[in-house]
């Protein structure tokens, strides 16, 4: 007896059966004829090929074996899945004509192995079998060893594979379905089908083509919106398209009659024939023979507002997942058609109150585009002082708060950002809140975490549980900081035109008085012209310049325009060329304005021998150089200090020195008046173009 002899004795006396093995296949391969077989019978297969097999069979895992010069299949029951309807015929074939189909990308792989020796690995490779008397899309990770024969050479390739079609075709899927949640709002529903289109274009695998429609009922047709892989305009996608018009060729050749009338969850399957010509292939070898259409019913609405036709992947049966991802995919591109129809309807009554509002006063207008533009923060509370809430990350950049930290609690705010009265009365309308359900409206001074005062609004609600019971209170608080500012700004506006209006007709009395003193009536009338048109330019340069970043010679000329014929005789400028920032301007130029109404009714330039000096420039060198100016009258009536003090010496004094962040006096003296300001270089000058 041969050793090889012995050891096929043993192997049938351990396992009554000529290979070790209980399975079914391992039954298949003792009851084969194998006399024709290129294998040969069993008894003259070389060891290491009855080795191999030994551990195939008793493996649960899928494995084949491919031997000899014709690569002969040879595999174990988990095998079976893959091979289908090719099983058992299979067994002992030689590989080319088990998977002719696939045999142009395995067949160079088998060789290679048993030729060179060199092991193969594939993850996820596409193969296209053709199983139970169909194509069959696939996805398979195996490798491919060889196997020694008993002479030292290559007998066998050993294969051990998985199947990974489910996962692939589920993580494609998965895909799709996340890129169309992830979309941007679109602006209409038109938009919303072109960015859904862009999507579904990536997964040709499952969608070979597609076409969204939308349905016009009042005139019967349903318009092409976006497609995928097909031509817009052409066969399969007709741009518009007549519902329930039978003409095979211009007509409803979708049916999409039939699917404006289903609701959500129904279908309808159309076979894609020569009425469509040659439909697209998208990415795969052979053209779709059916398509899914689905009704696409908006939020709310009560009949389909437009159809999905999605072309069925012709290497894969429409089982139960691939129906369900396709209304999954008709479900998204439902809400996102939801959703801007919805920002449409936002959009139009936005219109509408922008229409309103033109009729509005323009500081009202952009007060309120301020506040629309302005970012709100956020704040849940339990109603509990020692509970700090929950507090969107824009409270902390209102407040000055770390963004890192936990929120102040409600108790923690006293003091902190709100004065002890002022969050008494928050205290209380949050308290009447919570105690009757009615909400509140408040605005309240505060203070940032850095002691800068701001003004905020805050408006709060009640929250109530499922049944009704009040639990809590959330609020918004807007930063009016700026808006507050601006009433203030309107309201010294106010105050100052009314106060211009007055000085106004006081400077053409006294413009009249002092020309009508001196000049014979013709002349009168043409200087009296003169002054008053000055008057009217300096008016002009004020409001063509807005008072922001004004020559400081122009705007003195500009205040004093209507004593422009005593430039250079009894009004003398002297500095060098000096633009000054907007605050300043303003602050200076309508100090001048008060000065020279003063100097033309009581002061220097209400006779006829006053003088008025202005000086100003840049004072002191070294670390801390400073702007002076001076208004220095002589030669007028003796002066004699107000009894009482107006709007204009209020401008004259507080509003330049709350705007220059210096000094200024204003000193009555008997021989004239003396007005000065010292004030930092940076709060008056403005700086050169690309500087600092």
């Amino acid at each position: 007896m041969t050793a090889g002899a012995a050891w096929i004795d043993v192997s049938e006396r351990r396992s009554g059966r000529f290979f070790f093995g209980d399975g079914e296949t391992a039954a298949a391969i003792a009851a084969a004829n194998w006399a024709r077989s290129p294998l040969g019978l069993p008894q003259t297969w070389p060891k290491r090929l009855r080795v191999a097999l030994e551990i195939c069979l008793n493996s649960a895992f899928p494995i084949a074996i491919f031997w000899g010069a014709d690569l002969c299949l040879l595999y174990n029951d988990a095998y079976h899945g893959l091979l289908a309807d090719k099983h058992p015929r299979a067994l002992g074939r030689p590989a080319r004509e088990v998977w002719p189909e696939i045999w142009d990308v395995i067949g160079p792989m088998l060789e290679g192995a048993l030729t060179n020796g060199a092991p193969t690995r594939s993850e996820d490779l596409q193969l296209h079998m053709i199983r139970n008397g169909r194509r069959d899309e696939g996805y398979f990770t195996f490798s491919y060893s060889p196997i020694p024969d008993d002479d030292g050479g290559i007998g066998g390739v050993f294969c051990p594979v998985v199947e990974t079609t489910d996962r692939v075709i589920g993580e494609r899927r998965l895909r799709t379905l996340r890129d169309l949640a992830a979309l941007s709002r679109a602006e209409d529903e038109g938009e919303a089908c072109r960015l859904a289109a862009s999507v579904l274009a990536v997964n040709g695998y499952d969608l070979p083509f597609s076409a969204i429609y939308r349905f016009d009922h009042e005139r019967c047709e349903a318009e092409l919106m976006a497609a995928t892989g097909a031509r817009p305009g052409g066969r399969v996608a007709p741009l518009r398209i007549p519902l329930g018009d039978p003409d095979p060729v211009r007509g409803d050749i979708w049916g999409l009659a039939e699917v404006a009338r289903l609701t959500p969850g129904r279908v309808a399957i159309r076979a894609i024939d020569a009425r469509f010509g040659e439909p697209p292939c998208g990415p795969w070898p052979a053209a779709p023979d059916e398509a899914v259409l689905f009704p696409i019913v908006l939020l709310g609405q009560d009949r389909a507002a437009a159809a999905l036709i999605a072309a069925i992947n012709p290497f894969k049966r429409l089982d139960a997942a691939y129906a369900y991802f396709l209304d999954r995919v008709a479900a998204k591109i439902a809400s996102s058609m939801t959703d801007a129809r919805a920002y449409a309807a936002e959009r139009e009554r936005a219109e509408e109150i922008r229409v309103r509002e033109l009729a509005l006063q323009r500081t009202e207008a952009e007060l309120r585009e301020a506040q629309r533009l302005g970012r709100i923060g956020s704040w849940r509370w339990s109603g509990r002082h020692d509970d700090r809430g929950g507090a969107s990350p824009y409270i902390a950049h209102i407040f000055g708060l770390d963004p890192d930290a936990p929120p102040p609690s409600f108790a923690e705010q006293k003091g902190l950002l709100y004065a002890p009265a002022d969050w008494d009365r928050l205290d209380a309308a949050t308290r009447e809140t919570l105690r009757t359900g009615e909400g509140f409206e408040l605005d309240l001074p505060a203070h940032r975490a850095d002691g800068v005062a701001i003004h905020v609004t805050i408006r709060g609600e009640a929250v109530r549980d499922e049944r009704g019971a009040i639990v809590g209170l959330r609020s918004t608080i807007q930063d009016i900081t700026e808006r507050k500012h601006a009433q203030e700004r309107v309201e010294l506006l106010l105050r100052e035109v009314t106060h211009r209006a007055k000085n106004l007709l006081t400077v053409v009395r006294a413009v009249a008085r002092q020309t009508a003193r001196r000049d014979s009536p013709l002349a009168f009338s043409q200087r009296f012209d003169q002054r008053i048109a000055a008057l009217g330019a300096s008016h002009d340069l004020l409001v063509q310049n807005e008072w922001r970043g004004v020559e400081l010679h122009a705007l003195t000329r500009s205040q004093l325009a209507h004593f422009r014929d005593l430039f250079g005789s009894r009004i003398c400028i002297e500095g060098p060329t000096t633009v000054v920032r907007p605050a300043a301007s303003q602050a200076i130029g309508m100090a001048l304005h008060e000065l020279a109404t003063n100097a033309g009714k009581y002061g220097a330039l209400s006779n006829d021998a006053g003088v008025v000096r202005i000086a100003f420039g840049v004072v002191g060198d070294g670390d801390a150089p400073h702007f002076e100016m001076e208004w220095r009258e002589s030669g007028g009536p003796p002066v004699v200090a107000p009894k009482r003090h107006g709007f204009g010496h209020m401008v004259i004094l507080q509003m330049a020195k709350h705007a220059l962040g210096g000094q200024v006096t204003l000193d009555y003296a008997p021989s004239g008046v003396v007005w000065k300001v010292s004030a930092p270089l940076d709060n008056v000058i403005e700086p050169a173009q690309g500087e600092d």
